[in-house]
């Protein structure tokens, strides 16, 4: 987005593709007939298919934000085959013996998934038919779609864009791991795109201690009767988490691209667990968040917490 304005190419193009999707749908329509008035912009559409029209509107935001022409575009928003997402792990610099010397697993992840959504519709009572083809106008004299939509979002996230998990010789795990996602809502009612989109680093520590005997009696004994297999072993976890998020409503009517929302996130988690018995746990924690705002309209906000969690299992 440009640092000023927060104008986004990708959003250009789907205000473009609005043009060239008004011909594709005027072309299949014998009702349709030449072309309707300028809008505010100057902008030129054919009959009955204006930049405010439900159908034009679906598939030129399909096309931008699918990557996808807008000449070739589906005009059918109901997707019948859906496209695959995917995760891939990669373990094999554990095997080399260069890396075998110095750690004992390596794992480099990428995960990408993504969701299109149509809130809700159903059958526009108003809509009818003339030689096969919608005939029917609203008050901007677009043609009224068979389907009535109310909103349709598009949801995507890498989760991770890439991720690196290490263990070391000396059982030390440390992690990090790039987030990106982007979660768009197109509007018919309003004619605006809501576009929520976060980056977020995690960096994770983690550390065991298998047999690890307690300085204190606790409890009432310094050493349980049950010992868990392996010993009384002590998890040792922290997460550094950054991450920003903004929110940002563009107005197709009125050219306006608006931050409304955003917070710039700080996180901490560190935790002790302690295996007391193959039947009780004990964990210490201490987690903080801190939220600062990205426009001026918010206060910054910090919660912490931290205290202690005993988990007996009655299972046998």
């Amino acid at each position: 987005d440009d640092d000023v304005t927060y104008t986004n190419s990708v959003f250009e193009e789907f205000v473009r593709n609005r043009q060239i999707i008004s011909q594709r749908l005027a072309a299949l329509n014998p009702n349709s007939n030449g072309f309707a008035a300028p809008d505010s912009f100057g902008t030129v559409y054919n009959d009955g298919y204006g930049g405010t029209q439900q159908e034009v509107l679906t598939a030129a935001f399909l096309a931008a934000y699918s990557g996808k022409s807008a000449n070739n575009v589906d005009l059918d928003p109901f997707i019948k085959v859906p496209k695959p997402n995917w995760r891939i792990t990669y373990d094999g610099l554990s095997k080399i013996p260069l890396f075998k010397k110095i750690f004992n697993n390596v794992s480099i992840s990428h995960g990408y998934r993504s969701t299109f959504n149509i809130n809700s519709y159903g059958r526009n009572l108003l809509y009818t038919e003339e030689n096969g083809f919608a005939s029917t106008r609203d008050f901007s004299q677009n043609y009224l779609a068979r389907k009535e939509i109310g909103q349709v979002s598009i949801s995507e996230q890498f989760s991770p864009l890439l991720g690196v998990d290490v263990t070391w010789k000396n059982n030390i795990q440390t992690r990090v791991e790039f987030k990106k996602d982007r979660n768009l809502s197109l509007s018919f009612v309003s004619t605006q795109l809501t576009e929520v989109k976060g980056n977020e680093l995690v960096i994770g520590f983690g550390y065991r201690i298998p047999k690890f005997d307690l300085p204190m009696k606790l409890f009432g004994r310094k050493k349980s009767k049950a010992v868990p297999a392996g010993g009384n072993s002590l998890n040792l976890t922290a997460d550094l988490s950054i991450r920003k998020n903004v929110t940002i409503v563009r107005k197709m009517l009125e050219g306006i691209n608006q931050p409304t929302a955003g917070l710039n996130v700080f996180s901490l988690k560190a935790a002790a667990d302690y295996a007391v018995s193959d039947r009780l746990n004990v964990r210490l924690f201490f987690e903080t968040t801190s939220n600062t705002p990205v426009i001026s309209t918010s206060y910054p906000t910090t919660n912490t917490t931290a205290g202690v969690a005993i988990r007996f299992s009655l299972a046998q």
